[in-house]
């Protein structure tokens, strides 16, 4: 299955976006994690060879392009993304593949979207992380705290990119996968090798949806949902329970692995289910 990269320009905003497959099959567009990038698809999206694989560097991540200054991320900005990015394909209906952040982006979609959206697949999330009510004050202080700092975070700087290679995997995934996601995430300047990922996207979001405003997202939701998880959910299984029970067709499977288990835990078990719910008519 062979792999390709176009660039392209969304709102202004060049994004880079890798290809797998043969673009007169189905078109599934595929959504990375926070401060990952296209890559992290790359062990899964060669071995489902029934769709055409499409997946951006979301803005500020990879190779594409960061925001202006003056242009905060947030989901709903990336929503905006993916939408335009579908458009700008003359994508009327597709599949949503989304991991952890890019998850949430996918499962907010098929809510707000669900005449376009074909089949859903959620890879270790459900619905988004949310913020509850009492505590959005003071997420948003902090937030714009951090945002009126005189001082921008500056990225990490390595001797080597082996380096800067250890210091992913040192956040949660082995060392072959930050291999993987370094091939777009790691660039070069005269001082050494950084992770080229907008700084600002560590800032603490200015305001998240509480557990009650995500309800009618989930409740919108109305193509066949296949949701992922792992022993080491970001979302609480609880949580997990309660938002299953707001979607109509939905089947969800907890295989073995940590949260980037798509790319470094049972990845044939992972095929495997997305080949038979693909598959379905």
């Amino acid at each position: 299955m062979t792999a390709g990269e176009q660039f392209v320009t969304i709102n202004g905003l060049e994004l880079a976006v890798k290809t797998w497959g043969n673009p007169d099959l189905p078109p599934v567009i595929a959504l990375h994690g926070w401060l990952d990038n296209a890559a992290t698809f790359d062990q899964l999206a060669p071995l489902v060879d029934s769709h055409y694989w499409i997946i951006p560097d979301l803005s500020g991540h990879g190779l594409s392009a960061h925001r202006g200054i003056a242009v905060d991320y947030s989901l709903s900005s990336y929503c905006i993304e993916v939408m335009a990015l579908a458009d700008s394909l003359s994508l009327d209906r597709f599949v949503l593949v989304g991991h952890s952040m890019g998850g949430g982006v996918a499962n907010l979609l098929a809510g707000l979207y669900p005449e376009r959206i074909e089949k859903l697949v959620l890879l270790d999330v459900i619905g988004t992380l949310t913020t509850p009510a009492e505590d959005t004050l003071t997420q948003m202080r902090k937030g714009l705290d951090q945002r009126l700092e005189r001082t921008p975070r500056k990225a990490g700087l390595y001797a080597t990119r082996d380096k800067a290679v250890e210091a992913r995997a040192k956040k949660g995934i082995d060392l072959d996968a930050a291999q993987t996601l370094g091939r777009r995430g790691i660039a070069k300047q005269e001082q050494g090798y950084y992770w080229c990922h907008d700084q600002r996207l560590i800032l603490r979001s200015l305001l998240s949806m509480t557990d009650d405003q995500l309800v009618p997202f989930m409740e919108a939701v109305c193509c066949p949902v296949l949701v992922i998880g792992s022993q080491e959910a970001v979302i609480r299984q609880q949580v997990v329970q309660k938002r299953v029970a707001l979607v109509n067709e939905i089947r969800t499977v907890n295989l073995p692995g940590g949260h980037h288990q798509h790319l470094d835990g049972d990845v044939s078990g992972i095929v495997a289910l997305l080949k038979e719910f693909l598959g379905q008519s």
